[in-house]
């Protein structure tokens, strides 16, 4: 029975996360209440606040979810890439995952947060993690230069929002453009993880 309960619970918890991000996804924020998420979900709002007590909390598993998704698309991408040069490869797949209509989403919650201090103090720790997280792959990727750039984090966490915000920033499918942003960042990419520091 207490089996049973945990698995219902954590279900719900999913389909409330899921319908979130959906409605975030279709209205931005102002179209998604806690009542219309508990409502798509199929779930009460008592479910919901026991869940999440506060909207905060919501938003940032809304998040975290994304964001982990987004990781897991990039390693698709990257794997069915395959191309000679592991960069160039990287930078498309990379862009790929930033055209994606959730990044939308993340940048909503990213807004909200500016004039919340709740909301940026707990997303705090996810977007660490994440950025982690995303350091690791670069180290895994691409080693040598790691190991050569002393600067190598700050290039590739510069590059990554660079590219998300150029893929954001393209609200429609423009195929040229999506071509002349995604070569000039991968001129960028290349010229930065390939920097080595200046002697004094």
């Amino acid at each position: 029975m207490r089996l049973t309960c945990s698995l219902r619970a954590i279900r719900t918890r999913d389909q409330l996360i899921a319908a979130a991000r959906a409605l975030l996804g279709d209205h931005g924020l102002a179209g998604a209440p806690t009542a219309a998420v508990a409502a798509r979900a199929r779930a009460s709002q008592g479910s919901l606040f026991r869940h999440f007590p506060h909207k905060t909390d919501l938003l940032v598993a809304v998040t975290e979810a994304i964001l982990a998704d987004l990781r897991r698309a990039f390693a698709v991408e990257l794997g069915a890439e395959r191309p000679a040069d592991p960069l160039t490869g990287a930078c498309a797949a990379l862009w790929r995952v930033f055209r994606q209509p959730d990044m939308r989403v993340v940048l909503e919650i990213y807004v909200a947060a500016r004039t919340d201090a709740a909301l940026t103090r707990a997303l705090g720790p996810v977007l660490a993690r994440h950025q982690g997280l995303l350091l690791a792959e670069a180290h895994r990727l691409f080693p040598v230069a790691a190991a050569a750039n002393p600067e190598f984090d700050d290039a590739v966490l510069a590059i990554v929002y660079a590219m998300q915000g150029a893929a954001i920033g393209l609200f429609s499918p423009d195929p040229d453009a999506e071509i002349v942003h995604l070569a000039f960042l991968e001129r960028l990419a290349r010229r930065e993880l390939a920097r080595r520091p200046t002697r004094k």
